[in-house]
Order: C-alpha cells, then sequence, then structure tokens
C-alpha cells in the first residue's frame, strides 16, 4: 500500500527537496515566522500558546450555532469513559486564547493585554487553492480596551507584517456592523429587505434567516452575493457612538499612512463581531484571496463568563501569506562541510566537526561513505563558504586544513582553535 497524505493537508520539505509549490519549503516557512515574531515583538504583543483541541461547547458559545465553522466545518470527537465530553480539534484560536485568558486570571494580574499566536487550526471544508483542512493561522488578541486606536494598531501590525514578508500586492477593506445598540433596528431593516426576495436565495440561507438573519450578508455563493449587494448596509444604521468609534479607526489608518477602503459589504462570519471588522486581500491570489480578517469583540469575554471588556484582533492564514510572497526563499547553508580524506579519518573528524558546532558554528560532513571527490561536490552543493578537509598529514600534526570554496587555491593548515575563529571570521565578513 501506498500511503499518501490526508485530503486537505500538505507536507512541508526542507528547501533543498525544490517540490514544484513554491510556497512548499521549510526555509520560506522558516524566513516568515522569524519577520513575524519580530513584527509582534515591535508592536508590544506577547505569545500565547493554546491546545489544538478544546471541548466543543466552547466554539457553540463563541462562534455561533449558526456559523459555517460550528454547522459544518469542525472535526469533533468524543472523548473516553461513561461521561465522555465532546472536544473539537480548534478551527481558529480565538475562542481559546479568550478562554485561556479568563481560566488562568490573567485580567485579574493586568487589565489589558496584547497577545499573539501561530499555530494549527482544522476545519473541514472541501480543499481549494490557498484552503486546507490543516492550516496554520497566526494572529493577535488585544484583550481589554475600548479604544478604536487599538483597532487601528491590528490593522497596522498586519500591513506590517505584510510589508515585511515581502507582499506588495494587498488592500484593506473596513466596515462597521454596529454595537448592542444599533443592530436591532439593522436587524429588522435587513430582515424587511430580505423577506421578499427569500425565495431566490440558496437552501442555506432560508435556513438560516430565522435565526440569524446576518448569516445571509456572509454567504459565499454568488446568486445570493448578488442579491445581497442591495440590500440595506450596517453601516447606514450605526448609532452615533459606533459611528464615532469608526470616525476614530478611519483617522488613525490615515495617520499611520495605511491606506484602507470602506466596504459595506464586509461583516465576518462569525457571531461575537461588533463594530469595526476588516479584511485584508491580495490580486496574487486569485478566486480565493483573502489573507486576514479581523475585528472587535466586545461581548465576547463577557459572553465566555469574564469581564465586560472590550478586545479587537485577527486572523490570518499562513499558506496564503506565503502564496503571496513574492520573493523565496533559500535554505541557510552551514559555515563548513567536512571532508576525509581516507575513509580511518572520519572517527576524528567527526570529533572535530562536533568540537566546531559546540562553539556555535554550523557544519557537516558525509554520512554516506562517498570518494574525497563526491565529498567535495558535496561540499559545494551546500553553498558553504569553506571545506575544513582532514587528510594523514594534517591529523598526525593534530591539525585540519581550512579550503575557501569561494576563492581558488586559498587555503591553510591550522589547529582546530584557529579553525573556530577563522570560521567564524568568516561568516561575519
Amino acid at each position: 500500500m501506498k500511503f499518501r497524505t490526508p485530503e486537505g493537508t500538505r507536507d512541508i520539505p526542507p528547501a533543498q527537496a525544490e517540490v514544484a509549490e513554491r510556497w512548499r519549503n521549510t526555509a520560506l516557512w522558516q524566513s516568515l515566522e522569524a519577520k513575524v515574531r519580530d513584527c509582534f515583538a515591535r508592536f508590544g504583543y506577547e505569545e500565547i500558546r493554546t491546545p489544538i483541541f478544546e471541548l466543543t461547547e466552547l466554539f457553540h458559545k463563541s462562534s455561533g450555532e449558526t456559523s459555517d465553522i460550528v454547522e459544518k466545518e469542525m472535526f469533533s470527537f468524543k472523548g473516553r469513559g461513561e461521561k465522555a465530553e465532546s472536544f473539537s480539534l480548534r478551527p481558529e484560536l480565538t475562542p481559546g486564547t479568550i478562554r485561556a485568558v479568563l481560566e488562568d486570571s490573567l485580567l485579574e494580574k493586568k487589565s489589558f493585554w496584547k497577545l499573539w499566536y501561530m499555530g494549527p487550526a482544522f476545519r473541514g471544508e472541501a480543499p481549494q487553492a490557498g484552503r486546507f483542512r490543516q492550516f496554520t493561522q497566526l494572529g493577535v488578541e488585544a484583550v481589554g480596551s475600548a479604544d478604536p486606536l487599538i483597532d487601528a494598531e491590528t490593522m497596522i501590525l498586519f500591513a506590517e507584517i505584510l510589508k515585511s514578508a515581502g507582499v506588495a500586492a494587498w488592500e484593506l477593506r473596513i466596515n462597521s456592523i454596529g454595537c448592542g445598540a444599533c443592530r436591532g433596528g439593522y436587524r429588522e431593516a435587513l430582515r424587511a429587505a430580505v423577506t421578499p426576495e427569500l425565495p431566490k436565495y440558496c437552501d442555506n440561507c432560508r435556513r438560516r434567516v430565522e435565526r440569524n438573519v446576518f448569516r445571509i450578508l456572509d454567504c459565499k455563493v454568488p446568486d445570493c452575493v448578488a442579491l445581497s449587494s442591495r440590500l440595506p448596509s450596517a453601516i447606514d444604521h450605526t448609532c452615533a457612538a459606533c459611528r464615532g468609534h469608526m470616525e476614530a479607526v478611519e483617522g488613525a489608518l490615515k495617520g499611520a499612512g495605511t491606506p484602507y477602503k470602506v466596504d459595506p459589504r464586509i461583516v465576518r462570519g462569525l457571531d461575537y463581531y461588533t463594530r469595526t471588522v476588516f479584511e485584508f486581500s491580495s490580486s496574487s491570489l486569485g478566486a480565493q484571496n483573502a489573507l486576514c480578517g479581523g475585528g472587535r469583540y466586545d461581548t465576547l469575554v463577557r459572553d465566555m463568563g469574564g469581564p465586560d471588556v472590550g478586545s479587537v484582533g485577527f486572523a490570518a492564514g499562513v499558506e496564503r501569506i506565503l502564496l503571496a510572497m513574492e520573493q523565496g526563499a533559500a535554505a541557510k547553508p552551514p559555515d563548513f562541510f567536512a571532508v576525509a580524506i581516507r575513509p580511518e579519518l572520519r572517527a576524528p573528524l567527526f570529533e572535530a566537526v562536533n568540537r566546531l558546532r559546540r562553539t556555535g558554528l554550523s557544519g557537516d560532513m558525509d554520512f554516506e561513505g562517498r570518494s574525497v571527490k563526491s565529498q567535495f561536490r558535496q561540499a559545494n552543493r551546500s553553498g558553504a563558504r569553506y571545506a575544513l578537509v582532514l587528510g594523514p598529514e594534517e591529523a598526525a600534526q593534530g591539525k585540519v586544513k581550512i579550503k575557501n570554496m569561494l576563492k581558488e587555491g586559498e587555503e591553510r593548515a591550522v589547529s582546530l582553535d584557529e579553525a573556530a575563529a577563522v570560521l567564524r571570521e568568516g561568516v561575519r565578513s
């Protein structure tokens, strides 16, 4: 039997494997992860890590019973024992993050937290280009503030991540979907406009409309999208406080030089959003062009049993960012590659390689019993600047020969301590 990856998943092999899909190499992932971590640190966000599975009820409570995630995308399973609970692989990381904030009493230790995460998430949807059943999500949750400036900061932060990653073709669209004080009026206006047209909507929309009319706005079926384009927009039904919040967000984005467009059709697909919602997209991704989605959720912490505090955040698919990146990344070459002139010298060469590694240098050697000529070819392919050569003469003198692979004929015999100094100096230059 020939085994394969499960549908909707992908391996990420080393860069030297040179697979057809450019984004599938660990060097590119490591490069992006390093840049992402740097951006989060510069903006003052701290990392949080949560389990990859949670109680299923957590997602029912946070994401909403009528959301696509809860209705048809979660991988759920029963625990063991007579009173087994239902668990689900996390389809997103926001609910688990808020659960952790409350369970660990973080808001009692500090009233405002800026958190970031990055890890695998799982959704049982049909695989498409850039959409997988196991994918990697990165995001932030700024918990404990109603300040519109923090809304803007999360968007500016993601724009900085895209800039750092080399994604040039992106667009930010924002909207306001109101709060508890004004959503009721918009709900009724939406229901009145939808009712006469309801028979033209898909079965899913007709089924959901009684429980949550807002779900119609999030439907991706083309005919439903066309029908919904004529419906009243949320931003036209917001209260004075929500309009003021939106104006402050726009002012902060303008002041930071972050380009954006107001799009009244941005609603997001989860029940916990209030006021600000936003999406980043990229024209380089084709039909599945979403890079990131986020917004404010001022009731989620309270609804999950915590204090009544405002929060805002975003989540992005790492695979989507990698697909949109214009430049690739090569694996970092080792500092040296070691070559044994005779088979009996492989053991002392192995000792020398490991002594140099303990000084902080990176290096490798042949483990396949290759000829000297093949070892030098291997050294060239590795990209190492130096070859470390051990022959009978060097072994007798307690030395090794350093050969500069970039400069023809430049080599010299030195002690192992001197070799470490030469290699470090070469790496710095």
